[in-house]
């Protein structure tokens, strides 16, 4: 659609419903529940009906998400794919039912309206009787859009309330769980689901079994997730540690961050709400439970203890896969127990495992040899160091001449443009349009400005003196080349291997 050919034609007192149109229509409904999708059928039969009635309009798009909120565009892909079809011109027009329909969020929905108009898109509002092809529905917009992104805000804070009372009433709150259904305000076994919590706890009690392998095992015995599909282990972790099923009441464990962004945040532990309750069948027993959580929180503390050991042993381990025995090709391991933790040594593979007979390689003390490695690193960095040092102050240099050559272009810009103001307050005198007071005030300013830019273009030296900043470059670059406290990290970068002799000591 040609925007100001239409407004055109609209000032001269024709209505879209007059011209010729491509029109798409878009829908959305915030649940899957059966009364929202009837809604969401008939607000397409309707939109259906009013297009194709229109002997002007061709349908051309059908935009249609279910159960997707209004606050974001995330995940709304009929939505996007709109968007995408309104670049391409296949859209003259899109109909919709209301702002709420379209957006709950104030930003997206001007910054959508205002992508579709400039791709030639218009959108009509039905109920709220805005059509984006005005120049004040901008206004109307923006007012409705605030009225249906506060009216959300009033939504949360009611669910907030309700589910602060639910907790208070001791009801159970929260969505379908596996093993459950919910009857009469309380969670009943499921007999078909059961096997898969016991299976669950009874195989990762005995420590032998990992999620993915419960995973493989359950999905074999036929039990899939709700997708068809095999659990996921951060679904059987959350199954496992979930208080519910030794019939425990849980509740504040999570809160949503923001009604505009849906984001989850989790709650100290000290603010959760656990208790036994008779609302709640237990699947499983307390002692088991508690049982297979004691391991898997064993596990998960020994897990995070790894990693951080791991780091310190990389930390140590500097030369581990970097030390060859020439002899056997083997590599060589770190001796450090507790007779040498402070002097800890490195072997051949082979001599450590069987003896000074089977191999000849010296034993080399670690300090002797992050000694031997700096030195040698040291006096590479130090020629690397002047080389680096004449190339960074070579591009200080190159940096500094066009940063003088750009604020002198600038300045002399500025002066010109003053010049010119001058001679045009000087002919505005002269044809009286300004009186001789006003352009000796004028005049006056505009001197000091000339006169200050002229002092300006003075002090910019042509030719530029660094030397004076040598010793500052070459300080910060050796507080970043730090041989001896970043040693493992040159190891790493320059070392790839060494092989060591029978002769070497």
């Amino acid at each position: 659609m040609n925007i100001v050919k239409t407004r055109n034609e609209l000032l001269l007192g024709k209505t879209i419903f007059d011209m010729s149109l491509n029109v798409g229509y878009y829908a959305r409904v915030s649940t899957d529940k059966d009364d929202q999708l009837n809604s969401l059928e008939n607000q397409s039969n309707y939109f259906k009906e009013m297009i194709n009635e229109n002997k002007n309009w061709n349908l051309v798009g059908e935009y249609i998400d279910e159960g997707i909120s209004g606050t974001s565009i995330k995940n709304r892909d009929n939505f996007l794919r709109m968007i995408e079809d309104s670049k391409t011109g296949k859209l003259d027009l899109i109909v919709t039912k209301e702002i709420s329909r379209f957006s709950r969020n104030v930003i997206d929905s001007i910054k959508y309206t205002e992508e579709l108009l400039n791709n030639g898109t218009v959108v009509f509002f039905i109920s709220d009787n805005i059509n984006t092809i005005y120049p004040d529905s901008e206004f109307r917009l923006t007012l409705m859009s605030s009225l249906a992104q506060d009216e959300v805000r009033k939504l949360s804070e009611r669910v907030k309330f309700g589910i602060k009372r639910m907790i208070k009433d001791g009801k159970v709150i929260g969505g379908n769980l596996t093993g459950y259904y919910r009857k009469d305000g309380r969670m009943i076994i499921n007999e078909e689901e059961r096997p898969i919590i016991e299976t669950l706890f009874n195989l990762y009690v005995t420590g032998k079994y990992s999620f993915e392998k419960i995973a493989d095992i359950l999905y074999k015995k036929g039990y899939k997730n709700k997708n068809g599909k095999i659990y996921s282990g951060t679904t059987l972790k959350k199954f496992l540690t979930n208080p519910r099923y030794k019939g425990y009441y849980t509740a504040n464990l999570t809160k949503v961050e923001s009604y505009k962004t849906h984001k989850k945040i989790k709650v100290p532990k000290e603010e959760h709400i656990i208790y036994k309750t008779d609302l709640i069948e237990p699947i499983v027993s307390e002692e088991l439970w508690d049982k297979a959580n004691m391991l898997y929180e064993k596990k998960h503390k020994a897990r995070n203890t790894h990693i951080t050991t791991n780091q310190k042993v990389i930390d140590e381990s500097k030369y581990t896969f970097k030390l060859i025995c020439n002899e056997h090709n083997e590599i060589f391991v770190r001796c450090a127990g507790s007779n040498r933790r402070s002097n800890p040594t490195w072997v051949c593979k082979k001599y450590k495992n069987e003896g000074v007979l089977v191999c000849e390689s010296p034993i080399i003390r670690e300090k002797k040899l992050d000694e031997l490695i700096e030195n040698l690193i040291s006096k590479y960095m130090k020629e690397y160091l002047v080389d680096t040092t004449n190339e960074m102050i070579k591009l200080y240099n190159e940096v500094l001449i066009v940063s003088n050559n750009k604020l002198k272009i600038d300045l002399e810009n500025k002066l010109e443009e003053l010049m010119n103001h001058k001679d045009k307050l000087i002919n505005l005198n002269l044809s009286k349009i300004i009186s001789d007071d006003d352009l000796k005030n004028k005049l006056n300013k505009n001197e000091l400005e000339i006169s200050k830019i002229n002092t300006e273009l003075k002090n910019i030296k042509e030719d530029i003196d660094i030397s004076s900043n040598m010793n500052n470059i070459e300080k910060e670059i050796k507080n970043i080349i730090n041989v001896k406290y970043n040693l493992n990290i040159f190891v790493n970068l320059l070392i790839d291997k060494k092989y060591i002799l029978k002769m070497e000591i």
